[in-house]
């Protein structure tokens, strides 16, 4: 198969997606603690809904071409594309529940399957070696799986906040505290493995 160079750009784009979700989640919580209008808490929600259908609808378009036509060297291929399918599926369910105006819950739980799933694909993926940079493809997959595992707690957590000022659990922020960490992380280190490819992708591109 001919190699297609879109390896960087798809991991900005997964980075993109993560900090797109960070901002979101920060702009909720924000309005939350300062008491705000409910309303204004469903307006921010549904505004975040457009950005993330397109980015997630863009990796899940650039996963399955990927495992159509197999662009990247050998394993590479199922190491890569699988899981940004799984992941710009999840971007798509949380962006479809917020402008559907339903629970996240269904989301998140699909983002904790999702995040086991590339928590088994990263491990596997260091175990035989795969890569020149183990460590950082441990970490990129750990940080994404990690995130997909908080999404559920913090979905439940976010579908309760609109209603619940008066009570306040501690639970809660160390909850969104481990979701907010490795999703930054996640977003962190998947653009530093971006930057890294593109003078080696720029000097050798097909």
């Amino acid at each position: 198969m001919t190699f297609t160079d879109n390896l960087a750009f798809g991991l900005f784009s997964i980075s993109f997606a993560s900090l797109m979700l960070f901002y979101v989640a920060t702009s909720m919580y924000f309005i939350y603690r300062h008491k705000r209008d409910p309303k204004e808490y469903t307006e921010h929600m549904r505004s975040a809904a457009a950005p993330m259908m397109v980015i997630g609808s863009y990796l899940v378009l650039l996963g399955f071409l990927g495992q159509a036509t197999w662009p990247l060297p050998g394993s590479y291929n199922i190491l890569f594309f699988d899981p940004m399918v799984a992941f710009g599926m999840v971007i798509l369910a949380f962006a479809l529940s917020i402008r559907s105006n339903v629970k996240l819950e269904y989301a998140g739980f699909f983002g904790l399957l999702v995040g086991l799933m590339a928590l088994i694909y990263g491990a596997e993926g260091y175990s035989i070696g795969l890569t020149l940079a183990p460590s950082a493809l441990l970490a990129l997959y750990f940080f994404y799986g990690m995130t997909g595992v908080f999404s559920y707690p913090a979905a439940l957590i976010f579908d309760r906040l609109p209603g619940h000022k008066k009570t306040h659990w501690i639970g809660w922020d160390v909850l969104l505290a481990l979701f907010w960490l490795s999703l930054l992380a996640a977003g962190l280190t998947s653009a530093y493995i971006g930057i890294s490819a593109i003078p080696g992708h720029l000097i050798s591109a097909p």
